[in-house]
């Protein structure tokens, strides 16, 4: 697995969407969507909804099902995340990623790669 992208949570990231990392998602057209598989560490494939805006910003934004997983993993404010692209493909031959919380004790290990 490539751990491709690690954020501390805001409060927009909780209520509305979480905002990635332009980098993330290169040659993404702007103004389009697609919905993307992630599991979580305990092996639920959840579908976000994956958008950059047609204008200004490039930066890819995940709705949709983010908001169950917020609930069912009771992230708040402050909580990091890591995703990763798992290189083992779904049943229809696509890229899926991986999506954990990282526990705060070993937080510090990730802020050297940290990326928004």
């Amino acid at each position: 697995m490539e751990k491709i992208f690690t954020k501390k949570l805001n409060i927009i990231d909780i209520e509305r969407r979480i905002v990635l990392s332009e980098n993330l998602i290169k040659g993404f057209p702007r103004g389009h969507e697609a919905y993307l598989k992630f599991k979580d560490e305990d092996g639920k494939v959840w579908t976000f909804r994956c958008r950059v805006p047609p204008g200004g910003s490039s930066r890819p934004a995940l709705s949709g099902d983010w908001f169950l997983f917020v609930r069912s993993k009771q992230l708040k404010v402050g909580d990091v995340i890591e995703i990763a692209l798992d290189r083992e493909k779904d049943r229809a031959g696509v890229d899926q990623f991986t999506i954990s919380k990282i526990e705060t004790s070993s937080m510090g290990d990730y802020f050297s790669d940290y990326k928004t």
